[in-house]
């Protein structure tokens, strides 16, 4: 077959394939600890309603302090509310300043946050799109390579990049228990073992499937220990460096694991998962597509499951209505010389990992 991108649309046409059985994968339903990034902004604050007499001054006076922060910051006409009382003259305020600021800057949205520190404070969200795409990263490439060339200098330096992404950046593995990936790998195990063979043809496909079933799992449990070795960070720029002095390096590969080493070094503890504030946009919903559920590494895309799998996947994403995407947030209860949106470091991995998957499709074959 053709190997198609890794880079697959939640809700794009999916492909229908020999034995597919109906059914829906049961998504994870918790998020786990090690992905999760530190909440500290607990939820909206909208209506205000039921404030104690005691607190309702401090209040106002942090609201109206912050909206002036703001104000001023995106240069935008003070809302002027002056002859309505509390608690009606907050979201009146706030209501016209949310308007006015996504007249002048449509990616952003204004809200208003309670913590720990903070009653009634405004703050600033951007969010990065990720254009409803599934960030599936390919292991079966690595695999071949440390089967038939390990040691080598693109298979060091592609186990740095690996590295990299699951050690620092914290893209989730596969075979690891608490991974949505294996969840959906292990329904389609079920599915393969309970079905039913009426035809040597068929039982000829189950035994392709269990085949490759059996594969993804040995092969994701033996890389699994190498990219967890931290000894591929620290010799990341001399595995590319020993790249560059083969006989004919690849320059678009090279040039990728520059581009990744370059962002480990000006980003060397962030996480793909430190922008996300699932408190923060339509907190309520508990049903929804999280970080972890669309950036994954997975087995390939070039065998009989992968067509099932993006099946299993697009029919579960379908059931949610939010998604959650890297969010910068700016607040306002300090004066702001300018105007912050910080997901630089999301737009450089995203775009990277990209690239690399289409590097490895020329590598993802049996």
């Amino acid at each position: 077959m053709e190997i198609a991108s890794a880079i697959q649309g939640f809700y794009g046409e999916t492909r229908q394939t020999a034995r597919r059985r109906r059914g829906k994968a049961q998504p994870q339903t918790k998020r786990t600890a090690r992905h999760r990034a530190d909440g500290f902004l607990k939820h909206r604050f909208l209506p205000f309603l039921a404030v104690p007499s005691r607190n309702y001054r401090q209040m106002e006076a942090e609201f109206f302090r912050s909206l002036d922060h703001l104000c001023t910051a995106y240069g935008l006409p003070l809302p002027d509310v002056s002859a309505i009382d509390f608690p009606q003259n907050i979201p009146l305020a706030y209501m016209q300043v949310k308007e006015a600021l996504q007249l002048k800057d449509k990616n952003a949205d204004c809200i208003i946050i309670r913590d720990q520190t903070h009653s009634a404070t405004l703050a600033v969200l951007h969010t990065y799109g990720t254009g409803h795409c599934l960030f599936y990263i390919p292991v079966k490439p690595l695999w071949n390579l440390v089967q038939t060339a390990q040691g080598q200098p693109l298979t060091e330096m592609l186990l740095s990049v690996y590295a990299y992404l699951y050690q620092v950046a914290k893209v989730p593995y596969y075979t690891e228990n608490d991974s949505y990936l294996s969840s959906q790998y292990y329904t389609l195990q079920q599915w393969i073992d309970e079905a039913d063979d009426d035809s040597e043809e068929e039982q000829g496909y189950k035994d392709e499937q269990t085949e490759v079933i059996d594969l993804l799992n040995h092969a994701g449990n033996h890389l699994l220990p190498l990219i967890s070795d931290a000894n591929h960070l620290t010799a990341w720029e001399a595995n590319i460096q020993a790249y560059r002095n083969v006989g004919d390096p690849d320059p678009e590969t090279e040039s990728l694991a520059e581009q990744l080493l370059t962002l480990f070094r000006e980003y060397p503890n962030q996480t793909v998962f430190d922008n996300i504030h699932d408190e923060l946009i339509a907190p309520e919903e508990t049903e929804r597509i999280r970080a972890e559920q669309y950036i994954s590494f997975y087995w390939s895309s070039n065998d009989c499951l992968y067509d099932t799998l993006f099946d299993m996947v697009n029919n579960d994403f379908q059931e949610y209505g939010v998604i959650d995407e890297p969010t910068a947030i700016q607040l306002f209860d300090t004066r702001n010389s300018a105007v912050l949106n910080d997901l630089g470091f999301e737009k450089r991995l995203f775009e990277l990992i990209d690239k690399l998957c289409e590097i490895l499709n020329k590598y993802d074959h049996d």
